[in-house]
């Protein structure tokens, strides 16, 4: 009874160790799996938390990114759009009546460039004429008897070239017939001729070049009023027989006269005033001077 007894208790006791043996394996077998699995947990949420790190970063420096590119896409887009602030600006009437005023004066400013543009094209800067006229000859310091003033007419014809615009310049060429009245003192013995008083005809080449301005004018400058002065070569052509036996030998072959005149054009017709001052006598002997004032009409082309 007692061997059974203690095999019994030692039976139990191997049971009871056994079991004991058995729940601590199977606990460090729980604990192993657990902490492995919260191994494997805390690695994973490690990572993501490392990802989720790298994400943030990732926006923080695309944020970044974002806040330095902001300011030249808004400069880029004011320039191209305007300032805002400048586009929200409300305009009172005075702003309004400057802004007009400018418009219009800019306007009126291009209407009178284009209009002088025009002007420049169409005005007339060169013109060929002819004219005809009449004229008186005197010389220097002598009375003109407003009675006999017949006998001193001739005439003239010519035609010039003008180019330019208000201030221009003309030469042209003229043929002009001139009578002068000449008087010789007789010697005052008897029987000798007396003092001798008549006129001596004359034909003369003349060669004048004048500068002139036009004191008024139309757009074209085809009418106007002018002013002009110069000068011209003038030669004898002819004397005609006369009471003192002159003849081409016996005038100068050449003078130089002074000019001086006033114009007047209206469209094709012209209306010219000419004074012809002589600077030289055209006798060797004697005060020969002339003076010759001559009217023109003549038309234009």
């Amino acid at each position: 009874m007692k061997t059974f007894t203690k095999t019994a208790l030692l039976l139990a006791g191997v049971c009871t160790t056994g079991i004991v043996f058995g729940q601590q394996n199977s606990y460090n077998d729980r604990y192993d799996d657990r902490y492995n699995n919260d191994n494997r947990s805390s690695r994973r949420d490690e990572r993501r938390y490392e990802r989720q790190f790298e994400d943030r970063l990732d926006e923080r420096r695309q944020f970044n990114e974002r806040r330095e590119e902001e300011p030249r896409y808004n400069n880029r887009y004011e320039e191209r759009m305007g300032n805002g602030r400048r586009s929200e600006r409300t305009y009172d009437e005075s702003d309004l009546s400057k802004a007009y005023d400018q418009g219009f004066e800019d306007g009126q400013q291009n209407v009178e460039a284009t209009e002088r543009q025009e002007h420049r094209q169409n005005y007339k800067h060169f013109t060929f004429g002819v004219y005809a006229g009449a004229n008186s000859t005197s010389f220097e310091g002598e009375t003109i008897d407003s009675k006999n003033l017949t006998g001193r007419l001739g005439y003239q014809l010519g035609f010039f070239v003008r180019g330019g615009g208000r201030i221009y310049g003309q030469i042209g060429a003229e043929y002009l017939t001139s009578s002068s009245q000449f008087y010789k003192a007789g010697d005052g013995q008897a029987g000798s001729v007396g003092d001798i008083i008549g006129n001596i005809d004359q034909r003369y080449l003349h060669i004048p070049a004048m500068i002139g301005f036009k004191v008024a004018q139309s757009d074209r400058g085809v009418s106007g009023i002018r002013l002009q002065v110069g000068a011209e070569y003038a030669t004898p052509l002819g004397t005609d027989k006369n009471d003192f036996n002159l003849g081409n030998a016996d005038f100068q072959a050449a003078t130089i006269n002074g000019l001086a005149g006033l114009g007047f054009d209206a469209g094709p017709i012209m209306l010219d005033f000419v004074y012809h001052y002589g600077f030289a006598d055209v006798l060797s002997s004697g005060n020969s001077k002339r003076r010759i004032l001559g009217v023109n009409l003549g038309f234009k082309f």
